[in-house]
């Protein structure tokens, strides 16, 4: 599984017509490529929620079990300047995407700064006693992808 981020793309409708294995994130909401990594273990393992293993991710990285829901809190966008998660199986997969997408490989876009701490703490309604320590926000929303088997 190939998880990259992605920066400065600009999204069209189009990508979201691709017939390819793949998921796209806003990369702004990202909380480090171990939240990912998570929700498609989570994917991969736990009772589906969608149809489609791709939405799973989706759906589980949002840490919401209504698609609607996590794709207006984690799904990107269409626009310029974007910067985006892409989740794929393969090589000839991502090349496809960049294609469409533009933009330029660069993890970094998935790494926590200050303004994303704080668009992660509203989204998954995370305490800020946690937010003294980045490791610390990544086990606390990986721990809400987790519980979401639970609370129904």
């Amino acid at each position: 599984m190939i998880v990259v981020g992605v920066r400065d793309c600009i999204i069209k409708e189009d990508i979201f017509k691709l017939d390819l294995p793949f998921q796209i994130l806003n990369g702004d909401v990202i909380a480090t490529e171990k939240h990912i990594l998570h929700a498609i273990n989570q994917a991969k393992s736990k009772e589906p929620i969608t149809n489609s293993f791709w939405m799973e991710i989706l759906v589980r990285a949002s840490a919401q079990r209504q698609i609607s829901t996590a794709i207006e809190i984690i799904g990107v966008k269409t626009g310029e300047r974007r910067n985006i998660c892409i989740v794929c199986s393969d090589e000839d997969t991502l090349e496809e995407v960049l294609k469409h997408t533009g933009g330029k490989i660069d993890n970094s876009v998935l790494d926590l700064n200050p303004e994303k701490l704080e668009k992660i703490r509203k989204i998954y309604d995370i305490k800020e006693e946690y937010f003294k320590d980045k490791e610390e926000v990544v086990k606390r929303v990986c721990e809400k992808i987790s519980v979401m088997e639970i609370i129904k």
